[in-house]
């Protein structure tokens, strides 16, 4: 989940043709999901598969399935997490921060430093410089929560630090005809790639039981959430 809310455009971040159906009894039109019952309509959704097929620089049509499926998940995901925040102000980057991100997408796409080619692209996607904005202040939002709230319970140990070291990136390097390192050199950047990979971690398994205790209502199949039309509701832990 945490992934997905990065914003270059290496990460894998919808235009599906789905049929409305029913709908907590009722067919309510434009509704797709809904989430403790706030709604999740079928704009927001194609919007979510325009923002990320234009993070990975691919055409919309070209976005699968899965991948329709995937940004309807994390819609859902994203209002569970931001219901913890209670504040909807809370960690939410600031105006400087917000415009230096989207200086750093704009450099690594091709067209980014021409303010007309720029915006033609933004065009393609149906997003505006403004909805760009918006999208990438939602993702840094949750980004930030997730730091604040799952960092301080990760502790990497120099056991794991080594044995990554000579089970994982020594070997990779010998692999690929690399010059081998010595630990000291990289400890920091094994000790936070490993860092994350424990947020990832707890983050699944928070959003797991984030949806057992929510009422999640959806016309789409979705994997691990809940299957159309059935609520998903059980005890779990905050």
């Amino acid at each position: 989940m945490r992934r997905i809310f990065q914003f270059t455009i290496f990460l894998a971040l919808l235009a599906t043709a789905a049929t409305l159906s029913a709908f907590a009894g009722e067919v309510i039109d434009g509704v797709v999901a809904s989430v403790n019952r706030h709604p999740i309509l079928r704009s927001d959704w194609d919007e979510a598969v325009r923002f990320e097929a234009f993070m990975q620089q691919k055409p919309v049509n070209a976005m699968t399935d899965g991948d329709h499926i995937r940004a309807l998940q994390r819609l859902i995901d994203r209002q569970l997490l931001s219901a913890q925040m209670g504040d909807a102000a809370y960690m939410r980057p600031t105006d400087d921060g917000l415009e230096q991100d989207v200086a750093k997408l704009r450099a690594q796409v091709p067209s980014g430093k021409d303010d007309a080619a720029w915006h033609k692209l933004l065009a393609i996607y149906g997003l505006t410089e403004a909805s760009l904005k918006q999208h990438l202040r939602d993702e840094v939002q949750v980004m930030n929560f997730i730091e604040v709230k799952l960092r301080p319970n990760v502790r990497i140990n120099e056991d794991e630090v080594e044995s990554y070291y000579k089970n994982q990136l020594i070997p990779d390097l010998q692999q690929n005809g690399g010059k081998a390192v010595a630990l000291n050199e990289v400890k920091p950047r094994i000790q936070e790639l490993l860092t994350q990979q424990r947020i990832d971690e707890l983050l699944d398994a928070w959003l797991h039981n984030l949806r057992q205790q929510a009422e999640i209502h959806s016309t789409v199949a979705i994997p691990g959430v809940n299957a159309p039309e059935r609520e998903s509701r059980a005890a779990g832990v905050n």
